[in-house]
C-alpha cells in the first residue's frame, strides 16, 4: 500500500550548532556538555565526544543544547550524509544538523532508516560548490511516506533486524584476518621478541628474489576487454590485494616482459607515506592483464627456509613492521621509500618449515571462508538495500 509523502519539516523540528570561540578555550572548552562534530558521526549512538563544552559557551555562543535521541546529520565535510543518534543530551558544531520528529506522528527509527535511504539524494541536491553542502533547508524540504505510527513501528524493526544481520556477515568477514593473526601469534609467537627462539637469518638469506615492476605511461578510467592496466599502491595497502585498483596503460604497445600477480604471490609496497609503506599482501588468483609498478615489489622465497604465507604475515605484524618503516627515508610529509638492500638487511625468525606450511594450509582454508562470508554479505546488503527502497517509496 503506498502512503502519503511529506516533507520532513512537516513533521519534525531541525536546528544545526556552532563553534564556541577558541579565543575563550579556558571557560568555553573542557566542560560535560558534549559537543559533536560532524567527523564523529558513524550512524551509530553518539554517547561521547573528542571535545566538550561549558554551560557558558552554550549561554554565549551559536552552540545549543540538542536532547537526547535527535538524530543528527553531518551537512558538509568528508563525513557529509554520515546519520547518528544522540544518545546523551549534548550540542553540535555548525556542520550537523539536528532533528527531532513529533512522537505524535513519526517513529525515530523509521526516520532514521528514510534519511539514510535519502542519503544520496540530498548529497545530489547539495552538489555545486567544489564539495557538497548539505543545507538545513534541504533537509526540511525531503519528502518520505509516512504511514500510521504501528506500520513505521514494524517498518523500523524489519530494517533494524536485516541491518543487524548485515553487520554480523561484515563483522564476521573481518574476524577471519584477525583470527589469522592470532593464529599466527600462537604458532610462532611475537616475531620482534622471538619468545620461542627460533633461529634468526637476515629476510635476504631466506628468498630468492625480490622483484620489481614498472610503471607504464597511464590514465587512471575503467578498462576495457583486453587492455593491460598498471597497479596502484593502493592494491596493497590495505593488506589485501585490490586488483581493482589500478589505472589503464596509455600505450597500446608493451614492449617489455611484465610483472603480472599470480595466485599466492606475496607483494610489498616499498614506496608510500609512513603510515602505508611496508604494506604486504597475498594475491589469491591469477591476474594476467595486470601488472606491478616499480613501487610495488614481489618477493619470492626460497621454498626450502619459508613461504610467503608465513612472510606476508611476519612483514604485517605492527612491531616487525614498524622495523621495515624506520629503514624507510624521505623528507617528512613526502612518500618514503625502503631500499631492497635494507629490507635484506633485517633479521627475522626462521620456525621449522614444517610448521610454517601448516600455516600456510590455515590461510588459505580461512580465505576461502572468508570469500564464502563475503558473498553471504553481499547478498544480505542487496537484500537490506530493497528493503530499504520498498519502504521508502511507500510499497513494504
Amino acid at each position: 500500500m503506498r502512503y502519503p509523502t511529506l516533507p520532513i519539516s512537516s513533521f519534525c523540528s531541525t536546528g544545526s550548532g556552532g563553534t564556541p570561540s577558541r579565543a575563550n578555550v579556558g571557560d568555553y572548552y573542557g566542560g560535560k556538555i558534549l559537543w559533536v562534530k560532524s567527523g564523529e558521526l558513524r550512524e551509530d549512538v553518539i554517547l561521547d565526544t573528542e571535545e566538550k563544552i561549558t554551560e557558558l559557551a552554550i549561554k554565549e555562543s551559536s552552540a545549543k543544547l540538542v536532547p537526547k535521541g535527535a538524530l543528527l546529520i553531518a551537512m558538509y565535510g568528508a563525513t557529509i550524509g554520515r546519520i547518528a543518534e544522540l544518545g546523551v543530551e549534548g550540542a553540535t558544531n555548525q556542520a550537523v544538523c539536528h532533528i527531532i520528529p513529533d512522537e505524535n506522528i513519526a517513529d525515530k527509527r523509521y526516520l532514521f532508516f528514510g534519511l539514510r535511504f535519502k542519503v544520496p539524494e540530498l548529497i545530489a541536491k547539495g552538489a555545486g560548490g567544489a564539495q557538497p553542502n548539505i543545507n538545513q533547508q534541504i533537509i526540511r524540504d525531503t519528502q518520505l511516506p509516512l504511514p500510521p505510527l504501528p506500520e513505521q513501528k514494524l517498518i523500523a524493526a524489519i530494517l533494524d533486524k536485516a541491518d543487524s544481520i548485515r553487520r554480523k556477515r561484515q563483522e564476521a568477514v573481518r574476524l577471519t584476518e584477525e583470527l589469522l593473526r592470532s593464529v599466527f601469534i600462537d604458532m610462532f609467537g611475537d616475531p620482534v621478541e622471538n619468545c620461542k627462539k627460533w633461529p634468526l637469518m637476515p629476510i635476504g638469506a631466506v628468498i630468492q628474489a625480490i622483484e620489481t615492476g614498472w610503471s607504464a605511461n597511464s590514465e587512471d578510467r575503467p578498462r576495457e576487454k583486453g587492455e593491460w592496466a598498471v597497479l596502484k599502491i593502493s592494491s596493497v595497502t590495505l593488506g589485501r590485494f585490490l586488483p581493482g585498483e589500478y589505472k589503464v596503460v596509455v600505450d597500446g604497445q608493451i614492449d617489455r616482459e611484465l610483472l603480472t600477480p599470480k595466485r599466492g604471490d606475496l607483494l610489498f609496497s616499498r614506496a608510500n607515506t609512513r603510515e602505508l609503506v611496508a604494506a604486504t599482501c597475498l594475491v589469491e588468483q591469477d591476474e594476467p592483464k595486470l601488472f606491478l609498478p616499480d613501487k610495488l615489489w614481489k618477493i619470492i622465497p626460497d621454498e626450502k627456509i619459508t613461504c610467503t604465507e608465513y612472510l606476508r604475515y611476519l612483514l604485517a605484524h605492527p612491531r616487525f613492521r614498524e622495523k621495515l618503516t624506520k629503514q624507510a627515508t624521505g623528507t617528512s610529509g613526502s612518500m618514503l621509500n625502503i631500499s631492497q638492500a635494507k629490507v635484506r638487511g633485517i633479521n627475522m625468525p626462521v620456525p621449522p618449515i614444517k610448521l610454517q606450511k601448516q600455516f600456510s594450509d590455515c590461510v588459505w582454508r580461512s580465505y576461502n571462508i572468508r570469500n564464502k562470508l563475503e558473498a553471504a554479505s553481499q547478498s544480505t546488503d542487496t537484500l537490506f538495500n530493497s528493503l530499504m527502497k520498498l519502504a521508502f517509496e511507500g510499497m513494504l
